[in-house]
């Protein structure tokens, strides 16, 4: 990385502090800081189920799958796509709730408030192993861009998770869930781009290596990539290696989620509870989540294109998770344009926009489920937008 890439990483922390203490200023109770004062229309709404949606593990773990199945590696992403229409019903359930958590809903529906405390400890413990995944993958990306797998003796996820922790929570408690939602539209722009900007640096990398730059133009770079690229490699099912995503696999995981999804702990926020109206809810919880689908296909395209370049890369071959950080090396590294310094901002806000939201919502369960139920039940407003 040069330093035109550090600029790029520096000036993108800047901007999600600095809508932190903007967001800070439009907060006077609970349901401002933990819902937003429910009053999002249908682009945030889009944006908040996007960015809270789609974690940084996935384009890393999309890559690898596409670099050792081919197309079909999809499919460890794109499961989700046949659960997304239910989500138009789905959506209005939470505008309906009205409840700030759905410890909540467990509490008033199971008349226990201990259920709202066994629910805290399961979003908790939920939240911080998948967090955990997405923050291994930061590392996976990052170490090839960097140069480096260890800074002052410590490895380099040891030095970023405190990072990028100390970030979230900065502007995630300053301005509560309105923050973390300003915050995930911008973020979840750089995941689109993310998504697409390896795509034709890296079809213009193939004509040049493979091709003739004077006569061949971006597009001959998909010709190239099917001639360089074994043709089960193309196959959406099955493939070079067709026993990871069998049909049944794809159909029981299916299930799984749509079972699973509707009572994750932020989806009482981003589900659709913090929007202005019914129709809010449904349409930027489903038009968010078909927007992560698209995103999926460009993860799999950029790994079949990093495979058509980089086949023989021996970093990939002993570790096919860091597909990402190495093509990003190799493709955009010698453009000295700060792109690179832009793909790992780009995979932080994968990574930031779900963890803000994962936090505002587990700090809810808290003060809710815990503090207000049992240790202050009498407290005001104040009181417990401090305490979350």
């Amino acid at each position: 990385m040069q330093v035109i890439d550090y600029i790029v990483l520096i000036a993108y922390f800047g901007g999600m502090v600095g809508i932190g203490i903007w967001a800070m200023k439009r907060v006077h109770g609970q349901e401002d800081y933990f819902m937003g004062g429910r009053g999002f229309g249908k682009l945030l709404q889009t944006f908040a189920a996007f960015g809270a949606g789609t974690g940084a593990h996935e384009p890393v773990s999309v890559g690898r799958t596409a670099w050792t199945s081919g197309l079909s590696g999809v499919w460890s992403a794109l499961m989700w796509l046949f659960v997304t229409p239910i989500y138009w019903m789905t959506g209005v359930w939470y505008r309906r709730m009205r409840h700030l958590t759905l410890g909540d809903w467990f509490v008033e529906r199971y008349e226990s408030p201990a259920m709202g405390v066994a629910y805290t400890a399961f979003a908790m413990s939920f939240y911080m192993a998948y967090l955990s995944t997405m923050l291994s993958a930061i590392s996976k990306f990052a170490v090839p861009l960097l140069g480096v797998e260890k800074v002052y003796g410590f490895d380099l996820s040891d030095v970023l998770i405190p990072v990028l922790a100390l970030i979230v929570i900065v502007y995630g408690v300053l301005g509560g869930l309105r923050a973390a939602y300003y915050t995930d539209l911008v973020q979840g722009i750089f995941i689109i781009i993310l998504s697409i900007l390896l795509i034709p640096f890296g079809l213009w990398q193939l004509v040049r290596q493979f091709g003739d730059p004077q006569t061949m133009s971006v597009m001959d770079g998909f010709h190239i990539m099917h001639q360089r690229v074994s043709a089960d490699y193309f196959n959406l099912f099955g493939g070079p290696a067709a026993g990871e995503f069998p049909w049944h696999y794809i159909v029981a995981l299916s299930l799984l989620g749509l079972v699973g999804i509707v009572v994750q702990p932020h989806f009482i926020a981003t589900g659709g509870g913090s929007a202005k109206s019914e129709d809010e809810a449904r349409i930027g919880l489903v038009v968010g989540n078909f927007l992560k689908r698209l995103c999926t296909i460009g993860w799999a395209l950029t790994a079949l294109i990093a495979l058509a370049l980089l086949a023989g890369n021996h970093e990939i071959a002993l570790d096919p998770d860091r597909v990402w950080g190495v093509a990003a090396r190799e493709v955009l590294g010698p453009l000295n344009l700060g792109l690179v310094g832009l793909m790992l901002a780009c995979l932080l806000a994968a990574m930031m926009s779900s963890a803000d939201a994962y936090m505002i919502v587990t700090s809810a369960l808290v003060t809710r489920n815990v503090y207000a139920a049992y240790l202050n039940p009498h407290a005001d407003e104040r009181t417990y937008v401090l305490v979350g």
